[in-house]
């Protein structure tokens, strides 16, 4: 297990917290200054240098339990106020939005650009503050010093520990289930084939060298399950957002966004009969004693929501099949939204601030983050 995934699990979660609020804010029509303070209050929590601090230090991975308080915390550091059940469906999207990516993974370095895709979203967010866009480059500038110590073994051993958090999350999310990511029983769906990593030690499989007292003697080629499946390899800058190879850790909720290279059938409609998989707040209930011990680091540090709070009974409206105290269903639905409606409220706080209304060099970012 490493001592150093908490900082990928926490800031990817805290990416896909930052998209799917994001859209919904925008799906309730909540006005854009309450939508924006939103977002930016959440960052700014989630960014505050003592918060970053403790992160960054070497420690065992949270229990799902523990991970879900943090983000409790964090999504009602703001003005917004969720009910439970709207928080269950926001935090089971981030699971799985964040697993998807992990799995997707073709290289263990690959989750440092999965990262800093998400980091870099999360600044374009706030981008009319700057103070909060300081805390985000604070934390990038120490997230990319971390990554930069890391050796692939590392990286590799880093997966594996967020990949047993993930064990067995397999909530169905329509959105994944329409673009073929995920399979009709909650899995993610893998694809073959694809460009070789960008690593020097690797190669297409498809030759057997013979090797003698350390110096190869032969080369035989042969025909692999995977010829013809394989791209040119990868050569881009893992800390240039310009010249970043992976699209994951993009924005998953933007119609005009890249949809994955997956070469499948339609996903089968996924049944509308309740799950019998217990809820996000009944395992936070059952687990809650168990919890706390390893919270006082980090949940403590994270601030309360101030006046003028608002609350949203139901951040999902109709589209999740009922969103009451005693729904059940695991299907989550939710719709994409256009890349250009979510940058016009951007833009618009922009012109408020005397600045450019086009906004070009913002909206080429958005057009990176959204995978264009």
């Amino acid at each position: 297990m490493s001592l150093l995934s908490m900082p990928f699990l926490i800031i990817n979660f805290g990416g896909e917290m930052i998209y799917v609020l994001e859209q919904r804010l925008h799906a309730q029509n909540i006005p854009k200054d309450k939508s924006n303070k939103v977002l930016q209050d959440v960052t700014r929590a989630m960014f505050s240098p003592k918060f970053i601090q403790e992160l960054m230090k070497p420690q065992e991975i949270y229990s799902p339990s523990s991970t879900r308080e943090i983000f409790d915390r964090l999504a009602h550091s703001s003005i917004m106020r969720l009910s439970e059940s709207s928080m269950d469906k926001l935090y089971d999207l981030m699971t799985m939005g964040f697993k998807y990516q992990l799995v997707s993974c073709t290289h263990p370095r690959e989750l440092a650009e999965v990262t800093l895709n998400h980091l870099d979203a999360i600044r374009t967010a706030v981008s009319t503050s700057d103070s909060t866009v300081e805390q985000v480059d604070a934390a990038i500038a120490q997230f990319v010093k971390l990554c930069k110590e890391l050796s692939s073994a590392e990286f590799a051993q880093i997966r594996q520990t967020l990949a047993a958090f993930f064990q067995d999350k397999r909530i169905k999310v329509s959105l994944f289930l329409q673009d073929n990511i995920q399979n009709p029983d909650g899995t993610i769906a893998l694809t073959k084939g694809g460009p070789i990593p960008n690593d020097a030690t690797l190669e297409a499989p498809g030759a057997i060298r013979y090797y003698e007292n350390g110096s190869v003697t032969a080369t035989e080629k042969f025909d692999s399950p995977l010829t013809g499946t394989i791209g040119e390899q990868l050569a881009g800058d893992v800390y240039d957002p310009k010249a970043r190879d992976s699209k994951l850790g993009k924005n998953l909720y933007t119609i005009d966004r890249k949809k994955p290279d997956a070469k499948k059938t339609p996903a089968a409609k996924p049944s509308s009969t309740a799950s019998s998989t217990t809820t996000s707040t009944q395992k936070l209930k059952e687990n809650k004693g168990s919890a706390v011990p390893e919270l006082n680091a980090l949940r403590e540090l994270i601030g309360g929501g101030g006046a003028n709070d608002f609350k949203i009974t139901n951040l999902f409206g109709d589209e999740s099949g009922g969103d009451g105290a005693g729904a059940k269903n695991r299907d989550i639905v939710i719709n994409k939204v256009e890349r250009a409606t979510l940058l016009g409220g951007i833009e618009e706080e922009f012109s408020k601030l005397g600045g450019d209304s086009s906004a070009k060099d913002l909206g080429d970012l958005y057009d990176e983050i959204a995978g264009n």
